[in-house]
């Protein structure tokens, strides 16, 4: 790959270019309506995030956790809005994933963090800024979901 997009994908873990890439109905054939979905959501997330989303359209499954990965456009907006609007989410952070178990997956635009967020707690945590992430980044996060290398916080697993 060339171009803009070459930089980070050539960074970003090959097998999982690999692997969405050999699914063949991940590819997103309008980019620039990732970046539509940022503004409407108030957003500025680091390059990788935007990247990942301008070349690949979800939602996206996992054998490693139970959440669906939703996509950036339209699915992710409408769960951002309402824990926005019913939790309190604070407006750096991006729901993307529907509530499985009473938890949803969180990720932090500023700090480029990921959070398996519960409802009995790690709400309130993530409203304070006190959560600590289960992934330390939104790559290292992609790498848990698609290939299972890495792991969740210990706060998740006890």
């Amino acid at each position: 790959m060339t171009g803009p997009l070459s930089k980070f994908f050539d960074s970003m873990n090959p097998e999982i270019t690999s692997y969405l890439d050999s699914k063949g109905c991940y590819f997103r054939n309008r980019p620039w309506e990732v970046d539509e979905a940022l503004t409407r959501l108030g957003v500025t997330p680091p390059r990788e995030f935007v990247e990942f989303f301008r070349k690949y359209e979800g939602g996206f499954g996992s054998r490693h956790i139970s959440f669906e990965l939703a996509d950036i456009v339209g699915h992710a907006e409408e769960l951002t809005q309402t824990c926005r609007d019913v939790h309190g989410f604070p407006n750096q952070c991006v729901v993307l994933s529907d509530e499985v178990a009473d938890a949803v997956l969180v990720y932090d635009t500023l700090k480029d963090e990921m959070y398996d967020v519960d409802f009995e707690g790690s709400d309130e945590k993530l409203r304070e800024g006190t959560l600590e992430p289960d992934w330390p980044s939104f790559s290292a996060f992609l790498e848990f979901y698609f290939l299972g290398q890495g792991r969740m916080s210990a706060r998740n697993i006890s």
